[in-house]
């Protein structure tokens, strides 16, 4: 297996180079449009930077890692899969649903694989959670409280044509990715509401409120709402009422808290690091030729439900499944 980075905008970029070069993956290069970004970045890893597309497209690599902007996944997708290059590109897949599917059909029509980063699913209290749920552990659930809150990222994450959204696309793609992938959930309605700050076109602080057809309701806080000094980027917490009691997960994984002497507080964690967990499945995935652990198909859906999210900003009203066909072939980018 050979990589080629295909931007480095997002900060995910640096951490899964640096577990490519762990498990002893040839990173060969980088390309990145911004090309004083991409140079630091390469000098920073220690290997090229590509002053093309092309270029990189072009050299040994088999696979690509797109942590580009937002707005840029699509092109880049369709370019890697024109070249027959395997794809793992940071979440969200894509913008629109129908950009999304574009993708998916390149990528199979191609014969290479689509995987998106959805690092949760790996994570030990994740994979625990699926574990007892499958075995009866918890029986019915009645309620899902749900959080994935954030530092405020700042940068291009604030520019909606870069970005496509706020914290909502942000934060909402994990939680809503698990309730399908852990309990095979499906939405039947969904109830938006979020909060700007003056003059910005971007949303800082979300919630999400959903009832599945199975009558299970999901209270969702996407906000970026984690100040500077918090220990990590953020939290994602899963609070689940069901017929056998009570259960919390912390989907970042067990830790202890710690201080030390200078009073910072920090948190050292004790179970693999699911990003870690993730790029190692992805690397076996491609090498292996197995099937797809996190599918363009699990990307689709969670810009599907973005886009019903971000619909009910606009009207102001709950979206009913009714609506969904209709709903999901609107642009929620230019609402």
């Amino acid at each position: 297996m050979k990589v080629g980075i295909i931007g480095c905008a997002h900060m995910q970029a640096k951490i899964y180079t640096n577990i490519f070069k762990q498990e002893n993956v040839e990173v060969v290069g980088i390309f990145d449009q911004n090309s004083l970004r991409g140079n630091q970045f390469a000098k920073e890893m220690g290997i090229i930077f590509f002053k093309s597309l092309d270029r990189i497209l072009t050299t040994s690599i088999d696979t690509v890692l797109i942590c580009s902007e937002n707005s840029l996944h699509y092109d880049y997708v369709l370019a890697a899969s024109i070249h027959k290059k395997n794809i793992i590109v940071e979440k969200p897949l894509a913008l629109t649903t129908q950009t999304a599917l574009h993708m998916i059909a390149a990528c199979q029509e191609a014969h290479v694989k689509l995987l998106v980063a959805h690092p949760i699913r790996f994570s030990q209290t994740i994979l625990d959670l699926k574990n007892y749920y499958e075995a009866g552990e918890l029986g019915t659930i009645y309620a899902l409280n749900c959080t994935n809150r954030g530092k405020k990222p700042g940068g291009w994450f604030l520019d909606k044509e870069l970005s496509g959204g706020g914290a909502i696309l942000d934060h909402m793609v994990h939680l809503i990715d698990l309730s399908r992938w852990l309990f095979n959930f499906e939405i039947d309605s969904i109830l938006a509401r979020a909060q700007k700050q003056p003059g910005s076109e971007i949303e800082e602080a979300g919630l999400i409120n959903i009832t599945f057809t199975n009558g299970v309701i999901l209270s969702l806080d996407t906000s970026w709402n984690r100040p500077l000094n918090y220990p990590v980027w953020g939290d994602v917490d899963l609070e689940i009422i069901s017929e056998k009691g009570y259960t919390f997960i912390d989907a970042i994984g067990r830790k202890v808290d710690y201080y030390a002497d200078n009073e910072i507080h920090n948190y050292l964690n004790y179970e693999k690091d699911m990003d870690e967990r993730m790029i190692q499945t992805f690397i076996a995935t491609i090498d292996q030729d197995l099937p797809e652990a996190v599918s363009g198909a699990d990307g689709l859906y969670t810009i599907q439900i973005a886009t019903l999210a971000y619909l009910s900003l606009k009207q102001k009203r709950v979206i009913y499944r009714n609506e969904f066909d209709e709903l999901l072939h609107q642009d929620f980018t230019q609402n």
